[in-house]
């Protein structure tokens, strides 16, 4: 009975990201779903909201275009909420991927932003 009450306590005390599908072809939008169980307000980063990472020996990063502008706070999310966003995989390499999410924590919108935490989405395969 412990061991349920803490695993509880856990999955409820972070941010849960989960993609509409387990498989994708390249090219295909992909819809993910957060939300914000953290028990504080979390936002993003203007620049880079999120991150595709595939899995070779480790995980990598895909390499983004350098930000024309500064990289600033943006779009946050209250406790419980939940927000919807939609990508394309257009140029994602085959593979197991996932989704990084790196977030500021009790940030305001429009400040610099810098980043507290980082999590990530479930396992997805682009075909």
């Amino acid at each position: 009975i412990v061991f349920i009450v803490v695993f509880s306590v856990l999955r409820w005390q972070k941010l849960v990201i989960i993609t509409d599908k387990k498989e994708y072809q390249s090219g295909e939008n992909l819809k993910l779903n957060i939300k914000n169980n953290l028990g504080e307000t979390i936002c993003f980063s203007s620049c880079y909201p999120y991150f595709l990472e595939k899995k070779d020996t480790t995980w990598q990063i895909y390499e983004y275009v350098v930000c024309p502008e500064l990289n600033l706070v943006e779009k946050c999310m209250k406790f419980g909420e939940t927000k919807g966003f939609e990508l394309s995989l257009n140029g994602a390499k085959n593979g197991l991927h996932r989704i990084s999410v790196p977030v500021c924590v009790g940030c305001r919108e429009g400040n610099l932003f810098l980043e507290d935490k980082r999590f990530y989405s479930n396992i997805f395969e682009i075909k």
